[in-house]
């Protein structure tokens, strides 16, 4: 209610102003005036966040358990040719969809902390209890 009391003592004083000035104002002010109250208004405006699509979230739960059974077949067997680097890509490529999934299902979390055991643990538990299963 307090947005809408400033919105009207807004267009007052700007109806006061025309008034008072025999010229517009200059248009460079214009031009200013106008970005500004298009950036007050489009933070007035609330635009509603669309649902995720089921589809996005099927085919990443999808993929998350494909990229689990491959990093566990990788650590399962002793002899693998270049196991480490496979590991590596692998784990990153997992790290990558866990950090999508938890964009999509709304997960609080930091998108900037270093990768690590931990932070995979908590992302697995945050989306597990969401519903998310893989």
């Amino acid at each position: 209610m307090a947005w809408l009391a400033a919105l009207v003592l807004f267009l007052m004083l700007c109806v006061l102003l025309s008034l008072l000035l025999p010229n517009p104002p200059p248009s460079r002010w214009r031009r200013g005036l106008q970005s500004r109250t298009a950036r007050m208004a489009d933070r007035l405006h609330r635009h509603p966040v669309p649902d995720p699509d089921p589809f996005d979230t099927l085919w990443l739960q999808t993929r998350l358990g494909h990229l689990a059974g491959k990093i566990r077949r990788i650590e399962s067997t002793p002899h693998v040719y270049a196991r480490a680097h496979r590991l590596m890509a692998l784990e990153a490529a997992y790290d990558d969809l866990l950090d999508e999934a938890c964009r999509l299902a709304g997960c609080p979390g930091e998108a900037e902390q270093k990768r690590s055991e931990e932070k995979r643990w908590q992302e697995e538990q945050e989306l597990a209890a969401r519903g998310w299963s893989w």
